[in-house]
């Protein structure tokens, strides 16, 4: 399955996945340092795009010289340097050049250095945390594939076909029953799935393929099943964080999202047209928007969130995104960083973490980040 791209932002992985993906020769990156826009073309107001910038700054600041961030009680994750990465080219800025190319340099290089014998890449073996860490750093670096420099480029093409085989070889872990199929959880081997997880592998998967690696259809479509599977068991139209369970606004942000980026697969389909369970769960957004506070993973919910309506467009945007935005300013500190008033494993996470997520959701509307395109 190849998701095709304009022509100037295609990058090329070619070879299976089971040989560690041959390079071929790549066109120069079409991305500059520092987007130019006239200012009535700005899509970002201006208190959001100074918070933007603020954190930013505080996150180059305070990056340690290894790569890594700031962070709570998970020591070398590879998750926070890679939503940082994402976070700077959210808002345009890119590896080896500008004022941060070198900060995005350290933390690219900090995940490929992680990456274990077998593909994994985390630097932890057991607990929850293990193929979330592997799919947020497989997205990253299917970002960041075609705009490093000719050193970088091959590196990261031989790690993201091992970590997209990775990904392919998790889906196929026995599962506890039919439910399950398609998902995936905390570890390569789990017996069941979950909404959370099952997102991160599939935009991975996505970013591979949008690099050209040749990822089985099957594989795709099976996890879009386990998708549509997980619309919840309470008739809200939005999504459950398992198979059965009631809505939460997180995982309906996912499962909106990856209902969006992966709806050219679907069949019945008109071209532009949405899948009707991805509306259903838009109308669920405008009736509970991520402005809960007091909510255990709020900055997860609106990096997705914000991911989610701006496919949709149009009133979901315009609602949702509203509320998300004016509720993230309001964390916004003095020192750059967002605070976490609802304490729990989000503040544990450390601020690294809850400022990138924030910008992430925050700098949507200049549309940087090229996984998140859908052209259908």
């Amino acid at each position: 399955m190849m998701f095709r791209k304009p022509a100037s932002q295609r990058w090329l992985l070619a070879g299976a996945l089971a040989i560690g993906g041959v390079l071929v020769p790549l066109p120069a990156s079409p991305f500059s340092a520092s987007p130019v826009r006239a200012a009535e073309d700005e899509p970002v107001r201006a208190d959001a795009r100074a918070a933007i910038d603020k954190g930013l700054a505080w996150l180059a600041h305070n990056q340690k010289p290894d790569g890594t961030f700031p962070q709570g009680d998970q020591a070398g994750t590879t998750a926070v340097p890679s939503l940082v990465v994402m976070a700077f080219i959210a808002r345009g800025h890119v590896p080896g050049q500008g004022p941060y190319g070198e900060v995005l340099n350290k933390s690219i290089d900090y995940v490929l250095s992680s990456q274990q014998p077998d593909g994994l890449l985390s630097r932890h073996q057991g607990g929850n945390h293990v193929m979330y860490e592997h799919g947020i750093s497989t997205v990253m670096l299917a970002e960041v594939y075609g705009m490093v420099d000719d050193a970088r480029r091959p590196m990261i093409g031989k790690a993201l076909a091992k970590s997209a085989a990775i990904i392919i070889k998790a889906q196929s872990a026995p599962k506890s029953n039919s439910d399950q199929l398609g998902g995936w959880r905390y570890q390569v081997n789990s017996p069941d799935s979950d909404m959370s997880v099952t997102g991160w592998q599939m935009m991975a998967l996505r970013g591979a393929a949008n690099c050209g690696a040749a990822i089985p259809k099957k594989v795709l479509e099976a996890g879009r099943q386990y998708v549509l599977r997980s619309v919840a068991n309470d008739n809200s139209g939005g999504f459950g964080y398992q198979v059965h369970n009631g809505a939460k606004p997180t995982v309906t942000g996912t499962g909106v999202l990856m209902l969006e980026l992966f709806r050219g697969m679907d069949p019945d389909l008109a071209p532009g047209e949405h899948p009707k369970q991805a509306l259903a769960g838009g109308e669920y957004l405008i009736k509970h928007p991520p402005d809960n506070l007091q909510s255990e993973f709020y900055y997860y919910a609106v990096y997705y969130i914000s991911q989610a309506v701006n496919q949709l467009g149009g009133k979901y945007w315009d609602s949702v995104y509203t509320k998300l935005r004016e509720t993230l300013l309001a964390q916004a500190q003095p020192d750059g960083t967002f605070a976490a008033p609802n304490g729990g494993q989000e503040r544990d996470a450390g601020p690294a973490y809850r400022t990138a997520m924030a910008i992430l959701a925050l700098a949507v509307p200049y549309r940087y980040l090229p996984i998140y395109q859908n052209d259908n």
